[in-house]
């Protein structure tokens, strides 16, 4: 609007001279006849006067275009006074929405800092509502600061949001580090135990190892010696031949049918090859071991027969115990009428067969001998005097046959040898005495073998079960291990992914800042197009009133211009643009800016 102000005042800067006057017309040429065409002078001055009043109604008609024009010139001058009376006011109202607009986006923006700001101690005071603003800039204004405020207050409850997650997290890890804490502490317990059972075993492995190196050092060695063994390989043979011909013999002495049904020795050395000459060894050996088991057999046979032989005997012996006692309860009944005389004549006998004399040692050393040393010499000493009692049995049941045969004649003898025979059951019970606590004893010890026996097989049993609980306490504690580690790379995993949305929440705090400052910047854009327009107008103002100046100049001086043909010639002089085209786009550059 401006320019074509401007350009209209140069165009009437430029039309100030005054236009030439017109040529002369055909009056001067019939004022000026030439004599060479001489006329009559009625009928010339009637032309003349023809022409004159031709030019005068061309110069009323020209009159009434240029109060025409000027009318018209008039009311454009009205229509762009009116224009710029309407661009004073939108300035005005530009300017105050403007400045409504930019108090509205300090203070919001004060407010939204407020709240954003963690050291806000009350709450900030809410924002207007959007009913006061329906257009322009405070709406567009209200519409940033409500966007803001959703934004800030997305953040913020995003930011409370990840600090709460952050704190739970927070305690959550804490619990389980305490915990982890304790079972790391307890698997390191283990593992020390457990490395130390291990060190205790690698160093038995060493050993082993050791062992083993020098195992294959001596069988090296040993490999080295095998040429040299070999004469005492030949001799082995021999020897082993030597010993199944000798076992040979001794089942050819207990069973001369089964010898003579064995075959002769196979053993030959062999010096060429060491490997033949050891399996032919290890044939002869095992033949050798054959015809021991059946040796074996043989003789344990030949010693059960033997031994029937002996409870045979032993049975006898005990049939005749059983008719010594017989004996001494039919001596009893007949000799308890003189049973003086009869000890008499049993001592006497007993004297003179010595008797008594080994009785009283017996009898002196038994007493002196009732220690409990060991199981084993109880047991010898015990058999010893039963086998002197069994001779002493033997010889009373040789004396008693010859009482028997003599009875008639030794009743004087019998009460001594009725004594005797007291003594010597007292003697017999004794021994039994001691028998039976040889045989308690021994079957104490026995019991005691047992169940030491039975106590070794479940500690070892107990050892063994250890061992297996061992075995899957520390696979359990493997296993442990293992999930705890699974549990601490979860936990970093969540801790890194806290971090990541942290991070994130972080990154958008950051760009509502960023969008923010966008704000302000945009804010400050606004003041700086407000402060363009501010001046535009005022320039604007100025063109106005220079324009209002110059038209009252040209109207001062408006007949210079009413004899020239401007609209004849097709000329706009006072040069105005169109009104409503320019109008509408001067409206929509001023509002350009504020979109």
């Amino acid at each position: 609007m401006a320019d074509d102000g401007d350009a209209v005042l140069s165009d009437v800067d430029e039309e100030d001279p005054l236009p030439p006057s017109p040529p002369p017309s055909t009056s001067s040429s019939q004022k000026s006849p030439s004599p060479s065409q001489p006329q009559p002078q009625p009928h010339a001055q009637a032309q003349r006067l023809h022409d004159l009043a031709a030019e005068l109604e061309e110069e009323r008609r020209l009159r009434r275009k240029a109060e025409e024009s000027l009318a018209e010139a008039e009311k454009r001058s009205e229509r762009v006074k009116a224009l710029a009376q309407n661009v004073l006011r939108k300035h005005d109202d530009l300017k105050t929405e403007a400045s409504t607009a930019s108090s509205m986006l300090t203070s919001g923006f004060e407010r939204i800092s407020a709240k954003a700001s963690p050291s806000a101690a009350a709450s900030p005071a809410p924002l207007p509502t959007s009913q006061k603003y329906s257009s322009g800039l405070p709406a567009i204004a209200y519409g940033v600061l409500k966007r803001a405020n959703d934004i800030v207050d997305d953040l913020l409850s995003q930011i409370d949001a990840a600090n709460r997650d952050r704190d739970r997290a927070r305690e959550q890890m804490e619990h389980r580090n305490y915990q982890i804490a304790i079972e790391v502490s307890e698997l390191e317990a283990s593992l020390a135990s457990r490395s130390a059972h291990c060190d205790s075993l690698s160093k038995s492995l060493s050993d082993k190892d050791a062992e083993i190196s020098d195992l294959r050092n001596n069988l090296a060695f040993l490999e080295t010696k095998l040429d040299a063994q070999r004469p005492m390989l030949a001799d082995q043979i021999a020897c082993a031949s030597k010993v199944y011909d000798e076992i040979r013999e001794v089942v050819k002495l207990v069973d001369a049918d089964a010898a003579s049904a064995l075959s002769d020795s196979v053993f030959v050395w062999k010096e060429t090859d060491v490997e033949e000459s050891l399996k032919v060894s290890l044939e002869g050996t095992k033949m050798a071991y054959d015809l021991a088991t059946i040796a074996l057999h043989k003789v344990g046979a030949w010693v059960d027969k033997k031994e029937s032989k002996v409870r045979d005997l032993e049975a006898r012996v005990d049939e005749l115990l059983r008719e010594k006692e017989h004996i001494g309860v039919l001596l009893r009944s007949a000799l308890q009428s003189n049973t003086s005389e009869v000890l008499k004549v049993a001592e006497d006998g007993l004297r003179e067969a010595g008797i008594e004399v080994g009785l009283k040692k017996r009898r002196e050393h038994r007493p002196g001998s009732m220690e409990k040393d060991e199981v084993y010499t109880l047991a010898g000493e015990l058999e010893n005097s039963m086998k002197e009692s069994q001779v002493k049995i033997v010889e009373l049941q040789h004396l008693v046959e010859a009482l028997r045969a003599e009875s008639g004649l030794l009743r004087t003898r019998l009460e001594g040898q009725e004594k005797e025979i007291a003594q010597l059951r007292k003697q017999i019970k004794h021994l039994e005495e001691k028998e039976r606590v040889a045989n308690e004893s021994v079957e104490g010890l026995m019991m005691d073998v047992t169940a030491a026996e039975e106590e070794i097989k479940r500690w070892k049993m107990a050892a063994e079960e250890e061992a297996e609980a061992g075995k899957a306490i520390e696979q359990e504690f493997e296993t442990q291990l293992s999930s705890l580690n699974k549990e601490l790379d979860e936990a970093k995993q969540a801790m890194l992914e806290l971090e990541n949305k942290l991070k994130f929440k972080e990154e958008t705090a950051a760009a509502a800042m960023a969008a923010r400052d966008a704000a302000e910047k945009s804010l400050k854009l606004a003041d700086m197009r407000s402060t363009r327009l501010r001046e535009r107008l005022e320039e604007i103002n100025r063109q106005l009133e220079e324009s209002d100046n110059r038209r009252d100049s040209s109207n001062r001086n408006g007949h210079r211009y009413m004899c020239w043909p401007w609209q004849w010639l097709g000329l706009n002089y006072v040069r105005l643009p169109p009104t409503e085209a320019d109008q509408t786009s001067n409206e929509m550059e001023l509002s350009e800016p504020l979109i």
